[in-house]
């Protein structure tokens, strides 16, 4: 078990090791808040969309097709969003904090952490049911992640634009062209394929400098009701209601770990950028990642205790 949380912790301190590096960029005074912004932006319009093409392009979509695990996890999701939405809209009359909240209780790092746990667990032989899920979960959180900020953004509720946002989206637009290529088996010379790639491997780490550098301790203090709710909702309540129905219906070990990894990570990273460049609250959405970040190596850690405890995984 010790192994685990060496592993749950070492998918984890990349990513605090990152922000601190941002909190030193902003130490340093090295980017202006104008700047920082700009610097989203482009991280949101180029970054995002060749970071998506690349995971869709590479995506094998026939790898340890498992329909009935696949719809359970998509039901799930979307039932999270929903319990989210009713929950936060009867708390919260902010529309900014209501997308930054929903987008921070539903999402998670899935495609950081699961893999690194899964492969800890079973070996990096016997992943394919994750990976399968990766190509899936990840278009799907994009598309609600879109739709959620596009109906929550600004300070009324507009669902004309929702659909015309979705569409116009850089991470949408990404993985729409990545799946079109990779189905069509379109082959792009390496020439042209290899700084897609680099762009794109960029993005996360950009992501949270950039986050480290906008982080405010008067922001968490601000929004301490607000990050603690959404750290239990993703952390706890999520994985504590949603794994127990996994357990009834059959499903056990690698599949178990692999909705494990979907349900009880951290906040996903592109919700601060995602946030900053579609007019929701990011300072609080920048809180909730590295709190959950923080966190997860032992909430992570406690549930694959649990499950070793009971024999289920």
């Amino acid at each position: 078990m010790y192994n685990n949380f060496i592993v749950s912790l070492e998918a984890v301190l990349p990513i605090a090791i990152l922000i601190g590096v941002g909190l030193l960029v902003k130490k340093m005074q090295l980017l202006t808040k104008d700047e920082i912004a700009h610097v989203n932006k482009l991280v949101f319009k180029i970054l995002f969309y060749c970071l998506l093409f690349k995971n869709m392009y590479q995506a094998d979509f026939t790898i340890a097709f498992q329909p009935r695990l696949l719809l359970f996890t998509l039901i799930a999701i979307l039932v999270t969003v929903a319990a989210a939405c009713v929950v936060v809209c009867y708390f919260v009359t902010d529309n900014k904090r209501r997308g930054a909240m929903i987008h921070a209780i539903y999402r998670s790092n899935f495609i950081i952490i699961g893999i690194p746990v899964a492969a800890n667990i079973y070996g990096h032989d016997n992943i394919a049911i994750t990976a399968m899920l990766i190509t899936v979960v990840i278009p799907l959180y994009n598309i609600l992640a879109v739709t959620i900020f596009e109906t929550f953004r600004g300070n009324q509720v507009r669902l004309k634009p929702v659909l015309l946002g979705i569409i116009h989206n850089p991470m949408i637009l990404g993985c729409i062209t990545g799946i079109i290529f990779n189905l069509c088996q379109i082959t792009i010379p390496e020439a042209i394929l290899k700084p897609i790639f680099q762009v794109g491997s960029a993005t996360t780490p950009l992501a949270l400098i950039l986050l480290g550098a906008s982080f405010t301790v008067s922001s968490v203090v601000r929004n301490r009701l607000s990050i603690m709710l959404c750290t239990l909702a993703r952390l706890i309540i999520a994985p504590a209601i949603i794994l127990p129905v996994a357990v009834w219906l059959g499903y056990r070990n690698i599949e178990l770990v692999s909705l494990m990894t979907v349900f009880a990570a951290p906040c996903a990273v592109v919700g601060f950028t995602m946030a900053q460049q579609m007019d929701s609250d990011y300072e609080l959405a920048g809180n909730c990642i590295i709190m959950t970040s923080g966190l997860s190596c032992f909430t992570i850690f406690g549930w694959i205790f649990l499950g070793k405890t009971l024999g289920l995984i």
